[in-house]
């Protein structure tokens, strides 16, 4: 089960067992440089029209680094005052059919 305010992801086309690795990330790190760059690779690759999870064309080591960082500049974040982002958040979920996402 999908945890709320999560995106779930299929990472590593290059598994031993040829099975893509799942993941879940909070929606809010979906907004860091490194992920959107994924992300944007993945809309490249096999476009916004598709069923399920978002399929990620990168190795599982490339995404666990994206996500480590964009989970550290959120925990030094919250150390800090609080920034608004000028990327909206909505604006990402609207590239994606409604079933990619559970918010």
């Amino acid at each position: 089960m999908i945890k709320k305010g999560c995106a779930t992801f299929l990472v590593g086309e290059e598994v031993e067992d040829g099975a893509p690795r799942r993941f879940t990330v909070p929606v809010e790190l979906l907004v860091h440089p490194r992920i959107m760059e994924l992300l944007a690779e993945a809309e490249e690759k096999y476009g916004y029209a598709h069923e399920g999870a978002i399929v990620l064309p990168c190795g599982v080591e490339r995404f666990q680094k994206a996500v480590d960082e964009a989970r550290a500049q959120e925990r030094h974040r919250g150390h800090q005052h609080h920034h608004h982002h000028h990327f909206s958040l909505p604006q990402l979920v609207g590239c994606f059919r409604p079933a990619h996402f559970v918010v």
